[in-house]
């Protein structure tokens, strides 16, 4: 298992926080449209942000599956 250092300073770490920071943005500040338009800005956002944390949670889960199959083949 990684530290809780090492997994937040990771580039997925962060590319998963960048998404999830603009997908907020969006939410509370959307560009000043039509209700539908704004509508819109907020289910994508949503969804973006859904998405970006599902995959980075299997990407992590992946990576600790392999470490720990790594370290139970060592002998």
């Amino acid at each position: 298992m990684r530290s809780f250092l090492e997994r937040i300073s990771s580039r997925k770490f962060l590319t998963a926080f960048a998404v999830q920071l603009a997908g907020l943005v969006a939410l509370l500040r959307p560009a000043q449209a039509d209700q539908l338009g704004d509508a819109a800005v907020r289910i994508a956002a949503l969804v973006v942000m859904v998405l970006a944390a599902l995959g980075y949670g299997k990407l992590e889960a992946a990576l600790d599956s392999s470490a720990s199959a790594n370290n139970d083949a060592l002998p």
